[in-house]
């Protein structure tokens, strides 16, 4: 009980009021049925310029192809299946890295269609946006603020150059999400709640935030 204080008043103080009711109302909804909130994150070319990069130094970015993938060595590279890799060629999708002494420490998928979120649930967002997701770094450099600044980097090489912005999303209810990526003075937010029901019927409640930017929830 007095880590979920700590906890609270965390989120609190960092993120505020409603990204912190959102996160309860989540966490109580994960215990109760298949109901999740997601907190979805917009950045338009102007808010994605203006977001920070601070990488350590000596480290350095590509953008690869999921083919290019295949070939990547260490940790990162490793969790990407066959499966993942094909599905992401298909569409086209790039993957953003960011190298240690060119080994792949951390990437950001960027895709401009439809992928896969969790369980059977597919996810995508209109033409203004390409769509962040499947970000990890390796155990070996966490806590150096490197999603975080993947994302950034990610708009900067592949989504400002096609003149469009950055789009993601994250469970209402993963702390460690919500106080890595929440940065109100660069980007919009709206949340959704999806409901998968049976016969592949799924409810989604969506603010107009993510209506405006072309939030997509489908079931496959």
């Amino acid at each position: 009980m007095r880590h979920q204080i700590q906890t609270l008043i965390r989120l609190m103080r960092r993120v505020g009021t409603v990204p912190t009711l959102l996160f309860l109302a989540d966490s109580l909804l994960v215990r109760l049925c298949r109901a999740r909130i997601l907190l979805v994150l917009l950045r338009g070319p102007e808010e994605v310029l203006r977001e920070p990069i601070d990488l350590p130094a000596g480290f350095t970015t590509a953008v690869r192809s999921a083919e290019e993938m295949k070939s990547a060595g260490g940790f990162c590279a490793a969790t990407l299946s066959d499966s993942f890799l094909s599905e992401a060629s298909s569409r086209g999708d790039r993957c953003v890295v960011i190298l240690d002494r060119g080994e792949v420490v951390n990437f950001q998928w960027v895709s401009s269609g439809l992928t896969l979120a969790y369980d059977d649930i597919w996810i995508g967002f209109g033409p203004r946006y390409l769509y962040g997701y499947n970000s990890l770094t390796a155990p070996s450099h966490r806590g150096r603020g490197l999603n975080r600044s993947a994302v950034a980097i990610a708009g900067r090489l592949v989504a400002v150059p096609q003149g469009k912005g950055m789009s993601g999303y994250i469970n209402a209810s993963n702390t460690a999400s919500l106080l890595s990526q929440w940065n109100p003075a660069t980007q919009a937010f709206g949340f959704a709640l999806v409901w998968p029901r049976a016969h592949k019927r799924t409810w989604v409640l969506a603010t107009r935030v993510c209506r405006g930017a072309g939030l997509t929830v489908t079931r496959r």
